[in-house]
């Protein structure tokens, strides 16, 4: 069994994985139509993403791009929130030496 972890606990260089929407099931949870796009697309992909920074308030924030049809990249910066449950701490494969 996975221990659950809380944002406050990542830090830069962490890897996490999104897997499911924000606000899954709560009532009243607004999520924007194109920040709903991205977490589908992330959770479609289903790799990871790495922690690039925290910023001042102790929020985790991470960068993912996806290609676009005309070939170009469409860039977007996510943070981990607090009482989201939506992502899972990746392990690494082999520890380092």
């Amino acid at each position: 069994m996975r221990k659950k972890t809380s944002p406050s606990d990542l830090k830069v260089g962490d890897r996490i994985r999104i897997i499911k929407l924000p606000g899954e099931g709560v009532p009243g949870y607004y999520l924007h139509p194109d920040t709903k796009r991205v977490f589908k697309k992330l959770v479609a992909r289903g790799r990871s993403v790495r922690i690039a920074r925290i910023d001042e308030y102790g929020s985790p924030w991470y960068n993912c791009r996806f290609r676009i049809k005309s070939g170009r990249w469409e860039y977007h910066d996510l943070a981990v929130c607090n009482l989201d449950n939506n992502w899972v701490r990746v392990t690494p494969r082999h520890k380092k030496l």
